[in-house]
């Protein structure tokens, strides 16, 4: 009996062979949504599960916070040996006091935990980035005038071009029922950024993620980022940012 996810969905097995099957389904959750929000899109929070299973993975994912929004495509790899995973991504990131660009992302992970193990973990790296833009801060300043009066002069700055996340998941996984799953997941990564203002430096965040199996090949992901902020006018995260995201596993469940 080969330990794969698609071997269990919609089998019926023997009761010895249900505990073994409850494993297979959990996995299946994780291979479902893993390409959620897998790619370092920037804009998106950090959110990986800590399982992978072999084959091939699309989602559409939606992100943003009091910054802006996202909107993306992503799709994940896992070789058969599933020891590791490979995703990216690319879409449109809108900013406010800022024009809009495209940006994408990619990201690699090592699962650590087991195939059909309840708790799991897996470092990762990512890389991700966009089409450098400048926005214009309006300041009053007094005018050379008798008596002085308000004047507005601009101030140039430009948002981040690069950002690369290092981090670990840790992660939880249920079987509910025979074709569904819950999966719950931490992300704490320390986050580099290049850019904005011509400054680059650091932040530790942390996203926290839920990934449901809706069907054998359906699923759905939530989750939020938090912790350490840059200003606005220095590009990264300003605040807290939230995720969402379909994805849709390819080929036979």
């Amino acid at each position: 009996m080969r330990d794969t996810a698609v071997d269990y969905i919609g089998t019926r097995l023997p009761r010895t062979c249900r505990n073994a099957r409850s494993g297979a389904i959990a996995a299946l959750v994780a291979a479902i949504l893993t390409a959620t929000s897998g790619a370092q899109i920037p804009g998106a929070p950090v959110l990986q599960n800590a399982w992978a299973t072999p084959g091939t993975v699309g989602a559409v994912d939606l992100g943003g916070g009091s910054d802006g929004s996202v909107y993306a495509a992503a799709a994940s790899w896992t070789p058969g040996s599933g020891r590791f995973q490979l995703s990216g991504g690319a879409g449109f990131q809108s900013r406010a006091g800022a024009n809009g660009r495209g940006v994408y992302g990619i990201r690699g992970a090592i699962p650590l935990g087991g195939g059909s193990s309840a708790v799991g973990f897996a470092p990762f790296v990512g890389v991700g980035g966009g089409v450098s833009r400048t926005t214009t801060d309006s300041i009053a300043e007094p005018c050379l005038v008798n008596p002085p009066q308000s004047c507005l002069s601009g101030t140039a700055s430009a948002s981040n071009t690069i950002e690369v996340p290092v981090g670990l998941a840790v992660g939880w996984r249920h079987a509910i029922g025979t074709t569904h799953g819950l999966s719950l997941y931490a992300t704490p990564s320390y986050v580099f950024f290049s850019g904005g203002k011509g400054t680059s430096g650091g932040l530790l965040r942390t996203a926290i993620g839920a990934d449901l199996g809706v069907t054998s090949s359906i699923g759905a992901t939530l989750g939020i980022e938090f912790g350490g902020k840059r200003p606005r006018g220095f590009g990264g995260p300003s605040g807290s940012v939230y995720g969402l995201g379909l994805s849709y596993a390819l080929g036979h469940r």
